[in-house]
């Protein structure tokens, strides 16, 4: 119950009441003016499916801890 009401529109018009300008989630909240404008972000093309995957993760560590963790601080 409690998701269903944070996600309503409802419960999201609440952030302007307090000064909080994030983007809501529901597309039919209403959206401060000050909220950043989401279509002039750029963002990056991410491979959930690649760099999601265990064996990735855990190639990435270990890349790290050879090649990074062990440099001179």
């Amino acid at each position: 119950m409690f998701y269903d009401w944070a996600l309503s529109a409802e419960a999201q018009n609440l952030a302007l009441q307090v000064n909080a300008f994030q983007v809501p989630s529901n597309r039919n909240a209403e959206t401060s003016e000050n909220a950043p404008d989401m279509n002039m972000i750029k963002l990056i093309d991410y491979d959930f499916q690649k760099y999601g995957s265990s064996a990735e993760r855990k190639r990435l560590l270990q890349k790290w801890d050879e090649e990074v963790s062990t440099l001179p601080q």
